[in-house]
């Protein structure tokens, strides 16, 4: 299921257990594949947890209502599209229960296909998922959704506008111009360090603000999800 590589890596830590969700790619298709470590030098292969067409996986870290939860982008060449769903599982093996959370948007940023970037950021106002979007002419910026504490399936706010866009020359040249692409970040109090590849040749960090972003957000009651 991996002769042609794995890519796109995310890292969810759950108690001392880190869990890599990460895409792979063979002539079966493109599946999602789970391998766990505690200390970064053993790793236990759990094999494909999502079956193709499918890539984008965070695991939330920690149960939400005694499930574990993750984002997930099933693909469809003809019927639906490049969206952002949600599955539910008992032991982050077995996973069902799946709820489309995020379409992509007509004549937006995101308009093209979306896909979830890093582990949900948990704060006092919902679960904050930093995600891409991109346009059909494949320029991938940076926004956010937030969800529901307690019911992750409902999208409290969706950014409108790019938090981050690709617009210094090494985001907009390279082997794939003009895109930013996040699968990692790291959390301290309210600096969120955002680490991403740009045009696909050179990877790099930004620092923002989670209280910003929350305060970016413009209400989805009534909006396109």
């Amino acid at each position: 299921l991996e002769t042609y590589g794995i890519e796109d890596c995310r890292v969810a830590q759950i108690g001392d257990t880190y869990y890599l969700t990460y895409t792979q790619v063979s002539n079966n298709g493109v599946g999602v594949g789970l391998r766990t470590t505690r200390n970064w030098k053993d790793f236990v292969h759990a094999g494909m947890i999502f079956a193709p067409h499918n890539k984008d996986c965070a695991v939330f870290e920690g149960q939400i209502g005694g499930r574990y939860y993750a984002l997930h982008r099933p693909s469809s060449p003809e019927l639906g599209g490049n969206y952002i769903w949600l599955a539910e599982s008992p032991d982050l093996i077995h996973w069902g229960q799946h709820r489309c959370l995020a379409h992509t948007r007509e004549g937006y940023w995101d308009s093209a296909r979306v896909g979830a970037g890093a582990a949900p950021i948990r704060t006092a106002e919902g679960w904050l998922e930093i995600y891409h979007g991109a346009t059909k002419a494949n320029r991938y910026c940076l926004g956010a959704l937030l969800l529901d504490l307690d019911e992750p399936w409902r999208v409290l706010a969706r950014s409108e506008t790019p938090i981050m866009e690709p617009l210094a020359p090494y985001e907009r040249e390279g082997f794939f111009g003009h895109v930013i692409f996040t699968n990692g970040h790291v959390v301290d109090g309210d600096c969120i360090t955002i680490y991403y590849g740009a045009a696909d040749s050179v990877i790099c960090a930004a620092r923002l603000s989670i209280r910003s972003i929350l305060a970016s957000f413009r209400t989805t009651q009534g909006a396109k999800a």
